[in-house]
Formats: C-alpha cells, sequence, structure tokens
C-alpha cells in the first residue's frame, strides 16, 4: 500500500499544475473509492472507509499544493522582452502644461 500512496500523491502533486479542480475531484473520488475497495477485502468495513477517506484527503492535499507551486513558479519567471511593454503610456490628466 505505500507504493500505491506514494504513487497518488506524485499523480496529485502533477494534476495540481495541469488539471481543473472539478476533474480532479472526479479523478480523486475514484480513486479513494478504488482504494478503500482494495483495502476492504483484507480488513473491516469501516477501516477500508476510513483508509479511502484518508487517501481522499491526501489527494486534496497534494492536489492543493501542487496547484500553489505551479501558482508560484508561474509568477516567478521573468517576462519575455518581446511581451514586456517598452514605456508605458501617458496618463493624460498628469502631464505637465508648458
Amino acid at each position: 500500500m505505500l507504493n500505491g500512496t506514494i504513487i497518488v500523491i506524485l499523480i496529485s502533486l502533477a494534476a495540481g499544475t495541469a488539471i481543473r479542480a472539478w476533474a480532479f475531484a472526479i479523478f480523486a473520488i475514484v480513486v479513494s473509492l478504488g482504494f478503500g475497495v482494495v483495502a476492504h477485502q483484507s480488513a473491516s468495513l469501516l477501516e477500508a472507509a476510513l483508509y479511502g477517506l484518508g487517501i481522499l484527503v491526501l489527494m486534496q492535499a497534494c492536489y492543493v499544493t501542487g496547484v500553489f507551486a505551479a501558482g508560484l513558479w508561474r509568477r516567478s519567471r521573468k517576462p519575455s522582452k518581446e511581451s514586456a511593454m517598452a514605456d508605458p503610456a501617458p496618463v493624460p490628466g498628469k502631464q505637465r502644461q508648458g
């Protein structure tokens, strides 16, 4: 189960940079239900439900971390010289009249 948890963490972090929240929510629910079913084969139903809920919470936390990290990375990149403005336009009310 540890290998599966590590894979879920990595996929959730990557998904935070690439897909929308509603798509990830559907994906996370399906994956956590799958982990709950697998855990139910060797444990009670309550333990399996708690394990599935724990996986869901872990996936959501990793997704939010991925979204946050991707946002920081995008903001930290320097704008290219092509997209940068050379000189800002003068404000009409602030011009000096001579």
